[in-house]
């Protein structure tokens, strides 16, 4: 409780610890400040009006800050308050009014409402981040799957089918007393082995490119860049300005996948005539920037749909964020912001 007036404190005391909540008190604005940087209460009885804050300006400063955010305030006002003061308050974050004088019934009961809520949302996140971590479990789990299946499919299948071709091309060389049309049919036999060679080849790599795991980030981009141009014959630039060698396994998985995705994005939604994918390194983050000049969206609109989640999802998983800016008519940029941390420029 917060709160300069000793009988105000006192009664409190009274009401509270009779009702078997443990109860600090803070005099001044300065006192609550210091008393929350040490301790997070699960409930804030503010006065209004103190010594050296206004109990407005010392909610929002507790809203506003990340590590206390989730403490829940009740401003208390020892006069009649208008609809329209009531309104600021919660605007700025706080969770009920009081007017003193009150009912001590009202007060226990408006307090344990706001310790069952804070206890709900502290369920609530727990969840969310139990989901959190099984969502990046199975995202390892399917990119360590793609990772088998592509290397099973590119030496398994990928051997046998060139063996095969070798065997035809080895009859068409040595058996010349065969007629034109068995020839022409070895020969298409033959090119249509190497079109299967070619096929397992291209599904592996969608699967998961190899370069990824040999040559690293900036190699598996700027391929990635030129198949979406030879495909879709739509300009793709990729630009390099980040040293990948030390950055984690899962974060070049991660960036990767999402360029994957907001490029499969732009071919089907966007109508662009002309893409860049740039990587930037600085001293605190690597950015990832996707950009395309096409017909953009309304990014409220859109915020909700599957495959911006899922993006938004992935950036999580590596303590990163996605950003998006997009309009009508004014082209659309995805960005991946990951923090350095230990990894390195």
């Amino acid at each position: 409780m917060v709160d300069d007036d000793p009988v105000i404190i006192k009664i409190y005391q009274i009401i509270l610890k009779n009702a078997g909540f443990d109860v600090e008190v803070a005099i001044t604005g300065e006192d609550l400040l210091l008393a929350v940087s040490g301790q997070k209460p699960d409930v804030i009885l503010l006065d209004v009006i103190l010594p050296d804050y206004s109990g407005l300006e010392l909610c929002s400063r507790i809203k506003n800050n990340h590590d206390l955010s989730g403490i829940k305030v009740i401003l208390v006002s020892g006069m009649e308050i208008a609809p329209s003061q009531v309104a600021e308050g919660i605007e700025i974050g706080a969770d009920d009014y009081l007017v003193k004088p009150f009912d001590p019934k009202v007060l226990l009961a408006r307090i344990r409402s706001c310790v069952k809520l804070k206890m709900a949302e502290e369920a609530l996140k727990d969840k969310n981040n139990e989901l959190q971590k099984l969502s990046n479990h199975l995202q390892n789990v399917r990119e360590e799957e793609r990772k088998f299946l592509a290397r099973e499919v590119q030496e398994e299948v990928g051997q046998l089918a060139a063996v095969l071709k070798m065997d035809i091309d080895w009859l068409y060389m040595n058996m010349p007393d065969t007629g034109i049309s068995q020839k022409n049919r070895i020969v298409h036999a033959s090119e249509t082995a190497k079109l299967v060679i070619h096929t397992i080849r291209k599904i592996a790599s969608a699967l998961r490119p190899s370069m990824l795991d040999e040559l690293g980030l900036n190699a598996s981009l700027e391929w990635l860049c030129k198949e979406f141009e030879n495909q879709h014959k739509i300009p793709c630039i990729f630009q390099e300005a980040v040293n990948d060698a030390h950055l984690s396994e899962q974060i070049k998985t991660t960036l990767f996948r999402i360029s994957q995705e907001s490029l499969r994005n732009i071919s089907q939604h966007a109508g662009a005539t002309e893409i860049s994918v740039h990587a930037i390194a600085s001293e605190t983050d690597i950015r990832l920037n996707i950009s395309d000049n096409g017909k953009g969206f309304d990014l409220e609109l859109q915020k909700n749909a599957l495959g911006l989640i899922g993006m938004r999802e992935r950036a999580k998983a590596i303590n990163g964020e996605l950003q998006m800016e997009s309009e009508p008519g004014k082209g659309t940029t995805i960005s991946v912001i990951v923090p350095i941390h230990s990894e390195k420029k």
